[in-house]
């Protein structure tokens, strides 16, 4: 893997995220953040409302002015401080929420992706994209 940037280009080494969700979890522990899945879940989406704000405030978007073409083309621009600051926390609130529910992110991940695959296969693009 080779990193440009701050984006990474080639597949991640397969131990990546059990290695971060260990990590999560002993910070977690250390730091006495020890709370339930329900807790965590509910962190988590704090975490990506505050993402959700961060991103809309970068983009301009609001209820009085919808987002254009011309804001999608401008917001695959590099991130701002605060977008990436709340995208990690999100990862954090994510893994943690993980850790405390007893989920393996590794392997749930690995198999969402070979049930994208599946979905995808066959028609390129579209469809349903989500669940």
């Amino acid at each position: 893997m080779t990193v440009t940037g701050t984006r990474r280009t080639g597949p991640p080494s397969p131990a990546a995220l059990d290695e971060l969700q260990e990590r999560v979890g002993s910070i977690r522990r250390r730091h006495d953040l020890r709370v339930t899945a329900t807790v965590a879940l509910l962190d988590t989406c704090a975490e990506l409302g505050e993402l959700v704000g961060a991103f809309l405030k970068d983009t301009g978007y609001s209820a009085t002015r919808p987002a254009t073409n011309a804001d999608a083309v401008a917001t695959d621009a590099v991130a701002s401080d605060a977008v990436r600051a709340e995208f990690g926390d999100v990862l954090f609130a994510l893994l943690s929420f993980a850790d405390a529910a007893g989920l393996d992110a590794h392997s749930e991940l690995l198999a969402t992706l070979s049930r994208y695959e599946t979905r995808f296969a066959g028609n390129g693009a579209g469809g349903d994209r989500h669940g």
